[in-house]
């Protein structure tokens, strides 16, 4: 069984300390440092906040008391960031102020650490929250990935589809959606073997993942079938990425144990507009993509017949 410095390396952990001290923060920074976490430093609230959202650390250790922002503050106002309220924050507080306990509790502190420093209790809450949180984050994403291609599952891809069709009833611009198919997939698995089916799934989604935008959603939907979300994307725009995806797909043989595969994939696509279900845009895309796959294969379409 692994330990828990394999699953979480130090060396894997960023530690962000903030604090108005310069003594405090290179005992904590020395201390920390010295077990292989990286540290990056703050030196108010003010800081604190305009880097986080850019470093992203993996743990904040937060003094109470600091000039113009202090760490209550602080905290409160990462707990309102969707991005940055799962960050777990520990508290620097002086020996004894109770209230200043309570009241990070309040705020969403995870724990709290007395000054003058113990660094041998500081190190182990330190190690206990990461390791902790870093745990939270494995159990959520396994939930939310598929597990051989390492793309959204089904789930998580309808909650992003629904997401932007309340983004696109706010904003009033459409997102459209490619509904892919691998051609002949079980006649790959039939013909070389079950590995190769599996080696192909995972190129196939490496190469969605590079074609796509940033802004783009790539899951597996099932088998051999792929969805992507293109917000902000009419259907002539999605039915130029399908052709560029498709025609990569098709350029030249997949390569497993030195055996050409020759592979190509059919797309269908729909819009949302917002004046229809999600259900519907998809089943749309699904219908076409039917289209696709009984008039030839290896090619797009974006109408009905």
């Amino acid at each position: 069984m692994l330990s828990m410095e394999k699953l979480f390396p130090p060396d894997s952990m960023t530690i962000m300390i903030v604090d108005d001290t310069e003594a405090n923060i290179l005992v904590l920074q020395r201390a920390l440092a010295s077990i292989g976490y990286n540290i990056s430093v703050a030196f108010d609230g003010e800081m604190a906040l305009n880097l986080i959202p850019k470093l992203k650390p993996d743990l904040i250790l937060l003094d109470v008391m600091m000039p113009k922002i202090d760490g209550i503050e602080v905290c409160r106002r990462l707990k309102e960031d969707e991005k940055l309220m799962d960050i777990p924050v520990i508290f620097i507080t002086a020996k004894g102020d109770n209230k200043d306990v309570l009241e990070g509790f309040d705020v969403g502190a995870v724990d709290y650490i007395m000054k003058p420093f113990n660094l041998k209790e500081v190190c182990a809450r330190v190690k206990t929250h990461l390791v902790l949180s870093a745990a939270i984050k494995k159990l959520i994403q396994d939930s939310e990935i598929d597990s051989l291609t390492g793309l959204f599952n089904r789930r998580t891809f309808l909650k992003k589809i629904e997401n932007e069709a309340m983004r696109t009833k706010r904003n009033q611009k459409p997102f459209s959606i490619l509904f892919g198919d691998i051609d002949f997939f079980k006649k790959i698995n039939d013909t070389y073997g079950h590995a190769a089916g599996d080696d192909v799934l995972i190129k196939i989604s490496k190469l969605l993942n590079t074609e796509k935008r940033e802004i783009d959603q790539v899951a597996r939907w099932g088998g051999e079938e792929f969805l992507i979300l293109l917000p902000e994307t009419d259907l002539k725009g999605a039915v130029q990425l399908g052709n560029k995806i498709r025609k990569q797909v098709s350029a030249k043989p997949f390569i497993f144990e030195d055996q050409e595969i020759p592979i190509t994939m059919s797309f269908g696509v729909s819009k949302y507009s917002g004046d229809t279900p999600i259900e519907k845009t998809i089943d749309q895309a699904d219908q076409r993509l039917y289209l696709a796959k009984n008039s030839g294969r290896n090619k797009v379409v974006s109408e009905d017949a």
